[in-house]
């Protein structure tokens, strides 16, 4: 397949001629190796995907852009191998660093290289399967030295990015309605109808794909990615990593793994049942955390209720809400 068509693509997303430059370079590199292994675009896999992966952190060029310009190819062939192999990579990858980062500034340059004695952060790129060893060290440092309590709040700030622009929509939507119940049910109509677009476009939701089968499943709960208020608490639960493969998966450690969408660990549930202890999933509570205090616009705070690392079906949380919030709904109804 021509890669002249994938530029016209980029350029098509206004994507700059400098940067479209890069891309082919980087693309141009990237067949020739597919050639030598007697592949090409009709035929990429996740694992050759990967092989190239390694390859760019080798000769250190594994910059988040440079994966862009590789997803932006995954899409331009819709090659779901592509898409989710680049994914797996962008996706979380600022959680070591952060966690590096978060040590630091919370409790020292001492403290963190004790956590870190013997421990290098991985690359971006690092393959999946090798992040799960270097967690299972820093985390288990972490709790031994701080305590089970310390170590919760220490990941309940999360370690992902925030991200201000994903905000905005929610924000502005409760602050025109003050209700935080249809914030609640708009979430889930919005989750939905994307759900059922991807479904129309044989097209993925992030990494997974959409049938059915997963469109009735999110319709038929507005818990899942959204909640449901109870009084002060809004519960929900995370719609899984793959949730096709959920709905279908009988083999107890496969499920886990189709669940968890922490890069960090997510692999080794192919491995162990709990292959970590349950307090880091309190970091995936972080992320919510960030959603919600820019939506309210105030403090809230995110309870891990379950896991599948702490033997549950779904990963579930509570958020508790300020009285003033709840006020505000009581007060403006929509009628």
């Amino acid at each position: 397949m021509s890669l002249s068509k994938y530029i016209e693509y980029l350029t098509q997303k206004n994507i700059s001629s400098e940067k479209c430059e890069a891309a082919l370079s980087l693309m141009q590199d990237f067949e020739t190796y597919l050639h030598s292994v007697g592949a090409d675009a009709r035929n990429i896999t996740y694992d050759l995907v990967q092989n190239f992966v390694a390859q760019m952190i080798e000769r250190r060029i594994n910059t988040e852009q440079n994966f862009v310009y590789i997803l932006y190819y995954g899409y331009y062939l819709n090659n779901f191998e592509i898409i989710n192999a680049i994914m797996e990579i962008i996706d979380g990858g600022e959680m070591f660093p952060n966690l590096s980062k978060q040590l630091i500034a919370k409790f020292g340059q001492k403290f963190h290289d004790e956590i870190f004695t013997d421990v290098e952060l991985p690359p971006l790129g690092t393959h999946p399967k090798k992040k799960p060893e270097i967690a299972k060290i820093l985390v288990s440092r972490i709790i031994d030295k701080l305590g089970p309590e310390k170590s919760v709040q220490f990941f309940k700030t999360g370690l992902r990015d925030k991200y201000p622009q994903a905000y905005v929509k929610g924000h502005e939507t409760f602050k025109k309605l003050q209700n935080v119940d249809e914030l609640l049910k708009i979430k889930h109509q919005t989750l939905v109808e994307n759900l059922t677009k991807c479904f129309n476009e044989n097209s993925l939701f992030f990494t997974q794909p959409v049938t059915r089968e997963v469109l009735d499943f999110v319709k038929s709960d507005q818990s899942i990615s959204a909640g449901i208020r109870k009084g002060d608490t809004i519960y929900m639960k995370k719609i899984p990593y793959m949730t096709n493969k959920v709905l279908e998966e009988t083999d107890q450690r496969k499920r886990n793994y189709y669940v968890c969408h922490n890069p960090m660990i997510r692999e080794a549930f192919l491995e162990e049942d709990q292959p970590i202890d349950p307090i880091f999933c309190n970091c995936s509570g972080g992320f919510m955390k960030n959603y919600w205090e820019a939506v309210l616009d105030c403090e809230v705070d995110v309870e891990l209720l379950d896991s599948v690392m702490m033997g549950g079906k779904f990963c579930e949380f509570a958020i508790h809400l300020p009285s003033e919030i709840v006020e505000k709904t009581k007060n403006h109804p929509v009628v």
